[in-house]
C-alpha cells in the first residue's frame, strides 16, 4: 500500500500514514528534521488522503501535534521502569530448582 506524500507550507516533505479513520500519522521524509506528528482528520476526509488537495492537507497538518517519545514505536522505554525487580517465587517446588544450580 502506498502512502500519500506532500509538502507543508515550510517546504518540508511528509508521508501520510492512515492509522485509522480517527487518526493519521505524518512521518517526515529524508531531509525533514521535524518529529512525526499525529492528527485527527476531518470527517469528510474518511480514510483516504489521496482525495484531498495539497492545500487541504496543509490545513489539516496545521492542527497536528508532535508525537512524544513514548508514543513512538520502538521507543525502547521499559514499561516496568528502571527499578523493576521480579517478585520472589512463592512455590517451594520452584525454589528447590534454584538450590541445585
Amino acid at each position: 500500500m502506498s502512502h500519500r506524500k506532500f509538502s507543508d507550507r515550510g517546504g518540508n516533505r511528509w508521508e501520510i500514514r492512515v492509522s485509522s479513520r480517527a487518526e493519521w500519522r505524518f512521518e517526515p521524509l529524508p531531509g525533514n528534521p521535524n518529529p512525526p506528528c499525529r492528527v485527527r482528520p476531518p470527517l469528510y476526509a474518511g480514510d483516504d488522503p489521496f482525495e484531498l488537495s495539497e492545500q487541504e492537507l496543509q490545513t489539516i497538518f496545521g492542527s497536528a501535534t508532535p508525537e512524544t517519545r513514548a508514543q513512538r514505536k520502538g521507543s525502547g522505554a521499559s514499561p516496568f521502569g528502571d527499578d523493576y525487580k521480579p517478585q520472589p517465587r512463592k512455590s517451594p517446588f520452584l525454589d528447590d530448582l534454584d538450590e541445585g544450580e
